[in-house]
């Protein structure tokens, strides 16, 4: 009985370190949605900034479940696209919005994340939906369709940078939101 249980602990405590370790699993190029994301592509830090709004309000009204915080993901300097342009009269900026909850929320988000993805009407890579879990936070993209790919090569800007960022959040020294951000690699400021 002592070994099973010893057993048990051993179990949970390598399931929990390995879980907080792999921040390779922020994006996990098998998944369907992430298929077409070419990660080796980084784009240049010192033109992607960040903006953390703590007790923000969810877009889904019928739910006890809040989210503690949102974070935009955003460039600070805009592309040359030429469907921006004849469509919009201007350069593109890619950005991606997470809502942020607390771990023991993570079912509830999940269900979201897939009811998000399922009735989106885009293709991948440009669904939404994105889910991943850093420490005891689950960052959550309730966008149906998102603005990440520019239309002249079809890359996508956000997801290789923002796996970028997070690869280098230690999560030993993680206890806040706070201490998430301050090992960001890009600084804080708000969207244009």
């Amino acid at each position: 009985m002592k070994q099973n249980l010893l057993f048990i602990c051993l179990f949970f405590f390598l399931t929990k370190s390995f879980c907080q370790t792999a921040n390779s699993k922020i994006y996990d190029k098998s998944d369907y949605y992430y298929e077409q994301t070419d990660f080796t592509f980084i784009d240049t830090l010192a033109n992607w900034s960040y903006d953390l709004t703590l007790s923000s309000k969810s877009i889904w009204k019928d739910s006890l479940t809040k989210p503690i915080a949102q974070i935009t993901f955003f460039r600070t300097k805009a592309l040359y696209d030429s469907n921006s342009r004849r469509t919009y009269g201007k350069d593109w900026t890619p950005r991606i919005d997470f809502e942020i909850y607390d771990i023991k929320d993570s079912v509830k988000c999940f269900e979201r994340s897939k009811f998000t993805r399922n009735v989106s009407s885009c293709v991948p890579p440009a669904v939404g939906g994105d889910i991943f879990v850093v420490g005891n936070f689950i960052f959550l993209n309730n966008s149906v369709c998102l603005d990440c790919c520019k239309y002249d090569n079809t890359v996508d800007y956000c997801r290789p940078t923002i796996k970028n960022i997070f690869s280098k959040v230690k999560l030993g020294k993680v206890a806040s939101l706070k201490e998430i951000v301050e090992q960001f690699d890009i600084k804080q400021s708000q969207p244009k």
